[in-house]
């Protein structure tokens, strides 16, 4: 089957800078797919490309088995860099417009998609009075005013509170499961990533520079027994003396990476008892994610 998202070689310099660099890479049916990267990876101009806003210096975009052409498409929900909207009408009059602008001619798109979005006590409310969370819900709500099969978000849970993160996660995640919707999206939160995408691309610089399934991210974060005691040196010492390849952090800890030392804690902790220094801390920790992240754009 034919991917409904495909890139190849796609760049997109402005005079010296490159702000996406040789990209490529498919996105299948009913994927959430992330692009993850800091603030100025690509991110934005990619999702651009991706939609005709910007034209690319080189390379292809195909979205659902066509190339890109600029204007609006009937299959296609988007949401990029902030919601817009006309600030003197009120909520369900800006999803009116929306909807006519598709040919949507009835009620019933924007009544549903007034409570999907949780809207419902700001229908007759002015767009420019509402909050930052409360404009990102109505973007969200022109974007899936017509039901696409494509669905691509610019950094959907800006200006969210807790609450509202949560509930555009599970959004995302019944429209890619129930409805078949392939959804593309970017953040430079990695661990809301973690939680929703099946597939996450690594930008930096412009450049995809790793991509990996969901379920490997996981696997990639590394475990380690970090251990403290009062006579640091001698417990390096002692954990040198029976096998152990300790590492000294600048938190005044050290750090065990050997796979039994993880597994089975409680020997080092012995072995640190029987040399007189017993431990004062003793614990498996991971990497958090965002650790994992910044170990692989600065690799």
């Amino acid at each position: 089957m034919a991917p409904v998202i495909a890139l190849r070689s796609l760049s997109k310099h402005y005079g010296d800078l490159a702000a996406v660099d040789d990209l490529s890479l498919d996105v299948a049916a009913g994927e959430i797919y992330a692009l993850l990267g800091l603030n100025g990876a690509g991110k934005t101009t990619t999702i651009r490309m991706l939609l005709g806003m910007v034209r690319p210096s080189s390379g292809s975009v195909e979205l659902l088995g066509e190339p890109v052409r600029p204007g609006p498409w009937a299959r296609v929900g988007y949401l990029v860099e902030g919601p817009a909207a006309y600030p003197e009408l009120t909520v369900v009059e800006n999803l009116t417009v929306a909807a006519r602008l598709r040919g949507l001619w009835g009620r019933r798109q924007v009544d549903e998609v007034v409570e999907r979005l949780n809207l419902t006590a700001y229908a007759t409310r002015r767009a420019g009075t509402l909050s930052l969370g409360n404009a990102q819900r109505l973007g969200l709500a022109k974007a899936l005013l017509h039901k696409p099969e494509l669905l691509i978000l610019d950094e959907p849970a800006n200006g969210l509170d807790p609450a509202g993160v949560a509930e555009i996660r599970e959004l995302v995640r019944e429209l890619s499961r129930e409805h078949g919707v392939t959804v593309v999206l970017s953040s430079h939160i990695l661990t809301e990533v973690a939680r929703l995408a099946t597939r996450i691309g690594v930008l930096h610089r412009g450049r995809l520079v790793r991509e990996l399934d969901a379920g490997e991210l996981a696997a990639q974060t590394r475990r380690r027994l970090s251990v403290t005691a009062r006579d640091l040196v001698a417990a390096e010492h002692a954990l040198h003396a029976v096998g152990f390849s300790p590492i000294r952090t600048d938190l005044g800890a050290l750090d065990l990476m050997d796979d039994r030392a993880i597994a089975e804690p409680e020997r080092v902790a012995v072995a640190l008892v029987a040399a007189g220094c017993p431990p004062v801390r003793l614990v498996v920790e991971q990497d958090d994610l965002e650790t994992f992240f910044l170990r692989v754009v600065e690799s």
